[in-house]
């Protein structure tokens, strides 16, 4: 065993007490038969349920509703009428879903970042943290990285405000876990060369990133034919890992596991990509996944938006929430290897995909291959209202070489949509507010 491995595995007794262990059991649940991981999740569950109708003002009620519980024993047949939990229930019962433990339990609190309209703030405690911490390092070991081996995290959030609150904390981890941080919040080609340059220099065996970043990289390289060292493994969350996008990373590092990693900060990770599959695996230890098929029908596998339960937050109980992804699950039996059960797409938030006047969605997948032209470098598409879309773009030499192509790609949407789109062109498109780089974003609520 390494020294580096040595130093991780000391990090995580002494930091993240509980964090070993369950990484243990991630990869045991990962490894059962299919009918023993389904128990073992279906224990957890109703462990859950009691938690949280003992210790929760809300769900106590909810439970109360649905005569869940009976003489304190638990109602089977009641199950599929726990009702789902909208972000409006939940900022709205936000003090009421807190555990009337929470403070023996070592709390702290995180926000979402708003994406699907005012920010959060959630509650989670130190065992949560160490579950989470131990998923995270159940995704390197599944895709290639074992604990200590160097890994680099190009995020896109201001360094300094990512790190003010945790002080010597985040270095500390970052020292004894071998992990490099990199502010990738610019997709200029100064900033491409200068994560390039990063690359080379940490040689890492896993590269940690939201999408943008790596894919602009990956299209200055195939571009001049620069050198960068080829990690085992890129791990792409944070923002839809389009196909056009994986085939241009694959081309870039075609030695390199390129996946997607599908998570979430109410529950940490949902499901991440392994190895060579095109699919991600939901995490089943540590979530519950379903499918709304149709309103108020939820199912294992399907199409639909994509109903979580968190397992190891006991601080905040959130149980069946609606998320705004939509996604689409396989059915058991689909997997190559392993347990954890697949989801063959996730498309997004409904943010991520533009609405047409009669309720419908056009998906980002679809419109992303639309953009994919020689002439354009990047873009970013936008909804603001059902009579005004607007395309940024930053071109691939002038404009004007390629109007017929752009009136061609303007008529396109205007099928699509049902209404024109306009073209404002570029030097550089900047991240949004929260740091995250959006090709496809409507405005319409």
């Amino acid at each position: 065993m390494g020294i580096r491995k040595l130093m991780a595995e000391a990090y995580a007794v002494t930091r993240l007490p509980g964090s070993l262990a369950y990484l243990r059991e991630g990869l045991r649940v990962y490894r059962m038969p299919r009918e023993q991981m389904l128990q073992y999740q279906a224990d957890k569950y109703r462990r859950l349920l009691r938690y949280a109708y003992g210790h929760t003002v809300y769900y106590r009620r909810v439970f109360d509703e649905i005569g869940l519980f009976r003489n304190g024993e638990l109602r089977e047949e009641r199950l599929p009428e726990i009702p789902v939990l909208t972000k409006e229930v939940l900022r709205r019962e936000q003090e009421n879903l807190l555990s009337d433990e929470i403070r023996r339990r070592k709390p702290y609190s995180a926000s979402t970042s708003g994406s699907t309209g005012i920010p959060l703030t959630l509650w989670y405690d130190r065992h949560y943290k160490s579950c989470n911490q131990a998923d995270k390092m159940l995704m390197g070991i599944l895709n290639g990285r074992d604990l200590g081996q160097p890994e680099l995290k190009m995020w896109f959030r201001d360094f300094d405000r990512y790190r003010k609150n945790g002080k010597d904390k985040d270095r500390f981890f970052d020292f004894f876990t071998n992990r490099s941080f990199c502010l990738a919040s610019d997709i200029s080609e100064e900033a491409l060369v200068r994560y390039i340059e990063t690359i080379n220099r940490v040689r890492p065996v896993q590269i940690w990133s939201n999408p943008a970043p790596v894919y602009e990289i990956a299209k200055y390289v195939l571009h001049h034919g620069t050198a960068v060292h080829p990690p085992v493994s890129i791990l792409l969350t944070a923002g839809p890992l389009y196909d056009e996008m994986r085939r241009t990373i694959r081309q870039a590092f075609p030695e390199t596991y390129v996946v997607s990693q599908y998570g979430m900060t109410e529950f940490g990770i949902v499901a991440c990509g392994i190895r060579e599959e095109e699919s991600l695996r939901v995490f089943t230890h540590s979530v519950i996944a379903e499918v709304e098929t149709a309103p108020g029908v939820l199912r294992p596998d399907g199409s639909g938006e994509i109903v979580v339960t968190g397992l190891n937050n006991y601080s905040m109980p959130l149980i069946r929430l609606k998320t705004g992804d939509y996604v689409t699950a396989l059915p058991f039996g689909s997997e190559k290897e392993g347990s954890f059960p697949s989801l063959s797409e996730v498309r997004g938030r409904n943010l991520s995909m533009l609405r047409r006047r009669d309720g419908s969605f056009i998906s980002g997948l679809f419109l992303r291959d639309i953009f994919t032209r020689p002439f354009i470098r990047t873009f970013r598409l936008v909804q603001h209202s059902y009579e005004d879309l607007e395309a940024l773009v930053v071109p691939e030499g002038p404009p004007e070489e390629h109007s017929a192509e752009y009136r061609a790609i303007a008529a396109r949407l205007g099928e699509l949509v049902g209404t024109e789109c306009r073209f404002t062109f570029c030097d550089t498109i900047p991240m949004e507010k929260t740091g995250k780089y959006h090709y496809i974003r409507s405005e319409i609520k």
